[in-house]
C-alpha cells in the first residue's frame, strides 16, 4: 500500500478526537491515501451510528 505522506504531513488525527472527528479524518483518509483501510471498529461504530439515526 501507498503512502500519501503529504496528506499525511497536513492532516493530522487531532489529539482526543470525537467520533465525528474520526469518521470525518478516516473518510478523507481513505479518499487521499491508500496506506489503510478504516479501522474494522470505527466502521462498526459508524454502522451502529448510521443505524440509530
Amino acid at each position: 500500500m501507498k503512502i500519501n505522506k503529504e496528506w499525511h504531513k497536513k492532516n493530522k488525527m487531532p489529539k482526543n478526537a470525537t467520533f465525528e472527528q474520526r469518521v470525518k479524518w478516516h473518510i478523507e483518509h481513505q479518499k487521499n491515501c491508500a496506506c489503510r483501510p478504516i479501522p474494522e471498529k470505527l466502521l462498526g461504530e459508524m454502522s451502529l451510528q448510521k443505524s440509530l439515526d
